[in-house]
């Protein structure tokens, strides 16, 4: 009966160890499959995915690329400003201290000017107005240059 009950008991351990070993694919895989769902326009299965990767992988060296993309699709390609301003938090908030600071600066940008139409944000029509400044001034020095020669 004590045998029984050891086998019982030694089995019930490697069931155990085998199913909770259950092997996670390579983060790469899981990365890549993102990032080509979102290249394919598959806005809503890439956020599912880089969500998945985070979730598998939170400290991976890619995570907070992954939680970053998150947000980014939210906020410019599904334009669901609630859940992109809530990633992107999530993102600061998990990992700001192991993220690229251009990554971080970006994200603080994004939710100080989320959900506000690109003619709005004073920055931008700025700069827009300089660049346009820049062509017109390129533009009159190169027929400058024409007509000198």
């Amino acid at each position: 009966m004590k045998r029984i009950i050891l086998l019982l008991t030694l089995l019930t351990v490697v069931l155990a160890l085998v199913v909770g070993c259950e092997k996670k694919p390579p983060e790469g895989q899981v990365f890549g499959e993102a990032k080509a769902l979102q290249e394919q326009g598959k806005f809503a299965e890439a956020v599912a995915a880089y969500e998945k990767f985070v979730q598998m992988y939170p400290k991976s060296k890619s995570a907070p690329q992954a939680q970053f993309m998150v947000g980014f699709i939210y906020a410019n390609e599904l334009k669901d400003v609630a859940k992109a301003e809530a990633a992107y938090k999530t993102f600061l908030n998990k990992f700001e201290s192991m993220a690229d600071s251009g990554m971080v600066a970006s994200a603080q940008w994004e939710l100080k000017y989320l959900g506000k139409d690109i003619n709005e944000i004073e920055e931008l029509s700025t700069i827009m107005h300089q660049d346009s400044l820049t062509e017109t001034s390129g533009a009159d020095s190169a027929a400058i240059q024409v007509q000198v020669h």
